[in-house]
Parts: structure tokens; sequence; C-alpha cells
């Protein structure tokens, strides 16, 4: 099994020499194993590796238990620890999910705090069999039932996804590698749990092998669903009118010329980006802005972060939130990036940092001397989409410019190249 997970690493997860790999370790069998097999293969790719164990602190006494079973592990090998506490409350609506949420964050903060620029998981086969049966109960297209892949964008890798579950308690007995087990796994109340203890032992009835059947499904998916992703990022680029970040507008003629498989791929690769959620969002969801593309409708707002409507023959995605979107302190003068609608200012005249000014977005009532903002850039010919989001330069609590449109004297402000 060892060397077949080396080739994994190098392989599928793109390990490379010399890599720092932190190892997401919860005390139970796949992770134990994980670690096991992570040690080993440290000296053999020359790898920096550390650990990391969530305690969500949901299970009182026995989470903080678990917390130094690993911690102890760790200390015994001589391998870094880090412990991230996150004191959740049990009575989430969603507490799977937003469990998952913020486990994946602690990993990403510790990546970047700790310099490891991969993080390993123990997901197993029969993991990817749950989380395809899962997305199916949900809804998700085929993109969902892709799963998950060896390795993500965010630097997540799974070198375990080709295993089972039985492979690996197999291998744990073998080698002696002690772990714990979490209770609250054995909770059918949790529809993963529910899947993985009666759904998916029904399926068996059927075919035994439905765990490997169902990983296979996942990587026709996968193959068909980049296929996919090439066509609509393709469509994406030819229908952009403008991509501000927090707002995009694209041709709504062109897209109502592309097939349905692929005017909804776009749909989900938009909404993906923009709500920062790389597992998308699920069929309702889709076919709720797919007929506002589609004229059916004219705006839907989506999880109360994202609106879309139609508009002038436009289909705008518009993020949703407290005014100003954005709020940047300039105290000298120079080049300045507003990272909200990927655009730079260049601001020229500012008198110094005992007169400093501010940059943000447009506020309704906003007035340069004494005419309207939004007036002004309806003028200039901005797009309505973007009006709220046009920077303005304040000093002293007055507008002194309107980006690119117009300025007092002495200052200039206008547009210069986003890096």
């Amino acid at each position: 099994m060892f060397e077949s997970f080396v080739h994994t690493l190098t392989g599928a997860c793109r390990v490379v020499a010399g890599d720092a790999v932190l190892v997401c370790c919860s005390g139970g069998t796949d992770s134990m194993v994980l670690l096991e097999l992570m040690r080993r293969a440290a000296p053999v790719l020359n790898l920096e590796i550390g650990v990391i164990h969530v305690d969500h602190g949901l299970r009182g006494s026995a989470s903080r238990a678990d917390a130094r079973f690993v911690q102890d592990t760790c200390q015994a090998l001589g391998i870094p620890f880090f412990l991230y506490e996150l004191h959740m409350a049990p009575d989430s609506s969603n507490l799977e999910e937003e469990a998952r949420t913020r486990r994946y964050e602690a990993v990403h903060t510790c990546m970047t705090e700790k310099g490891y620029r991969l993080a390993a998981t123990g997901h197993t086969t029969d993991d990817q069999a749950e989380t395809i049966l899962y997305r199916m109960i949900r809804g998700s297209g085929i993109r969902g039932i892709a799963g998950m892949d060896f390795v993500s964008r965010s630097g997540i890798i799974r070198p375990l996804l080709s295993r089972t579950r039985e492979q690996i308690r197999s291998f744990a007995d073998e080698n002696r590698i002690v772990y714990v087990n979490d209770q609250t796994n054995a909770d059918t109340s949790r529809p993963r749990n529910l899947i993985r203890h009666e759904i998916l032992p029904l399926m068996e009835k059927i075919n035994p092998r439905v765990a490997q059947s169902l990983f296979r499904l996942s990587e026709i998916a996968r193959e068909e669903s980049l296929v996919m992703d090439t066509q609509s990022t393709s469509l994406m680029k030819a229908a952009a009118v403008f991509d501000w970040g927090i707002v995009k507008a694209y041709r709504g003629d062109l897209f109502l010329k592309a097939p349905d498989a692929v005017l909804r791929r776009c749909i989900i690769m938009i909404v993906s980006s923009m709500l920062d959620d790389t597992r998308g969002i699920d069929a309702r969801q889709v076919e709720q802005i797919y007929a506002v593309v589609t004229g059916v409708c004219r705006a839907h707002t989506l999880k109360r972060r994202l609106r879309v409507f139609s508009q002038n023959s436009l289909v705008v995605f518009q993020e949703t939130g407290k005014e100003p979107y954005y709020r940047i302190p300039t105290p000298v003068s120079g080049t300045y990036g507003i990272e909200h609608i990927r655009k730079a200012l260049r601001i020229e005249g500012i008198p110094g940092a005992e007169d400093s000014m501010i940059v943000r977005s447009v506020l309704p009532g906003d007035r340069f001397r004494h005419t309207r903002v939004c007036e002004l850039l309806r003028k200039a010919g901005v797009a309505s989409p973007l009006r709220p989001f046009w920077p303005v330069v304040l000093r002293a609590d007055r507008i002194i410019a309107v980006a690119d449109i117009t300025a007092e004297s002495p200052y200039s402000v206008v547009f210069s190249d986003y890096e």
C-alpha cells in the first residue's frame, strides 16, 4: 500500500520533492493511517510535514481528549502539531455544513500562517460515494456528481481517495495503528451518517461494490465536466460586457443562443466564483437564475448575497451588501488597488498625510458640487449596474472627485492598470 500511496502523492496529488504538507488529523482511523503513510513518505520525498487538529468544541471533554491524543502522537513522532479550536454552537441550523466550512477555514489559515503549500485529508472511496449520493439528493448536476478530486485549486490533496474504508482499516490493524472513535459518526440524524449507515448498505445488497462504482461515475463526470467548463468559459468570454468582480454583465442574446447545458454551466461558474464557493449551487437555484437569463422573470436574489437581473439586453450578476461596498484611506498621492472591483486608481494632487482622503463607492444622494453623482455617471455613459460601485474621492467628508469623470483642481483621479 505504501508504494501506491507514494505514487498517488507524486501523480494525482502533484506533490513534489521538498514540499511542505499539512496533515489534517482528527484522530480517527482514516486520518491516523494518513499520518502514518505521510510520516513514511516524508524522508522518501524530502517532505516537511506538520499536523493540524480542528476541535469544533461540540463534544466537550471527548473532543478535548481527541485533541490530546493527536498531540501526544505527534510529540512522540517529533512532528509539529497545530490545534485550532472553533467553539461552535451545537444548535446551528446546518451543523454539518457549517462545521465543514469552519474546518477548512482553519486549515487554510494554518497553511498560510505556518507556510504549508498543501494540506492532506484522509478522504476515501467510501467518502466519495457518500458525497456523490448526498449531492444527488440535493439536486446537484454533473459538476456535483464529479465529487472530490485528488487535488483542489486551494491546495487540498486526498491521497487515500482511491482506497476503500475497509482497506484503510486492514492497514491500521496490520500495522497496529491506534486511533479514536467519534461517537457522533453513528448519529443517523445527520444526513451523511444516514447515507453511510443505512442508504449505502441497502445499495450494497444490489451491488456489493457500489462505492467503487460511484467512484468510477465521479471520474467520468469529472472528465465530462472539464469539457463543459471549457465550452462555458469560451461563452463567458465572448458574452462578457464588463467584469468588476462584485458586478458582472453579459450579453443576453449570446447566452440565449448557447445550448441549455452550457448556459446552465455558465450560471454555476459565475455564481460559484462570486460567492467564493467551489461547490457551486444546487439545481433549484440554477433554474431560478436560468429563468432570469431566459426572460421568464426579471430578477432573483440568491442566498441574500447575489442579485441577478436583466436590463437593456444585459444579464447582470451583482453582489448585495451594506453600502458603501468598499472604503479605502488614501493618505498620499499614488496608485491604489481596489480589490473589490478589480480596478486601480491613480490619484494626484493630495496635499499630504495630514489632510488624507477616502476612496469609497458611490452612495445614494452623493453630490459633486451641486450635481448628483449618479446623474454625472449617467451623462458620462456609465452603465447603470456599475454606478453603485463607482469610486469617488472624499476630503473632509466632501466629494472632490468622481473617478475618471471629474475632479476639483488640483486633483486628478483616473483609472489605472490593476495588477
